[in-house]
């Protein structure tokens, strides 16, 4: 991986890994094994649409999203119960002051799944992973498809409400009559 002195912008690998102008001495002071790291972390979150993961001064990740939500370490996961399709995550605020929740306050972030299973299978998969940074990837990457799935079912309950007013309008222009009064 080469590092640019002139930071203008944030350095981005792909679409959703970003590295700040703060993060340039920390980098230049880090091992081999770090910066290797970075760069696969670059190359798994290529694809991702909604989500990217903000490496800053000490080289923290932060996972950001395109609206008022931002997180920072720690991301430690909360198991779920067993009849559980929500898994939450403690971590700290560092997005939009929102409703009361504001910058460096403890949050539980959720990521809500089809099933209990698939919740037990992503804390088990985050909960292995021995630093935020790799944890911080793998959430940047289940947020983010939590996100397309999200975006997915809006646009087919769009496309379904399009269809169903269609139908009623080609219901009216067919069969459309004043109602029938008695005198």
């Amino acid at each position: 991986m080469q590092i640019n002195n002139s930071f203008s912008k944030s350095t981005t690998f792909g679409m959703a890994l970003k590295i700040t102008p703060k993060a340039h001495k920390a980098l230049e002071q880090t091992s081999l094994e770090v910066l290797d790291k970075l760069q696969k972390a670059g190359e798994a979150l290529k694809d991702t649409k909604y989500c990217h993961l903000e490496i800053g001064e000490k080289l923290r990740p932060r996972i950001d999203f395109p609206y008022a939500s931002s997180y920072i370490a720690p991301f430690q996961p909360v198991k779920p119960k067993p009849s559980d399709s929500i898994l939450e995550i403690k971590t700290t605020w560092d997005g939009t002051d929102v409703a009361g929740i504001r910058k460096g306050q403890s949050y539980k972030a959720c990521l809500l799944f089809d099933n209990p299973e698939q919740a037990a299978e992503a804390y088990a998969k985050i909960n292995a992973l021995d630093s935020d940074l790799d944890r911080a990837v793998e959430l940047t990457k289940m947020f983010d498809n939590k996100e397309i799935k999200d975006e997915a079912d809006r646009a087919a309950k769009r496309e379904l409400d399009a269809k169903i007013k269609t139908a009623a309008l080609d219901l009216i222009k067919k069969f459309g009559a004043e109602a029938h009064e008695k005198p």
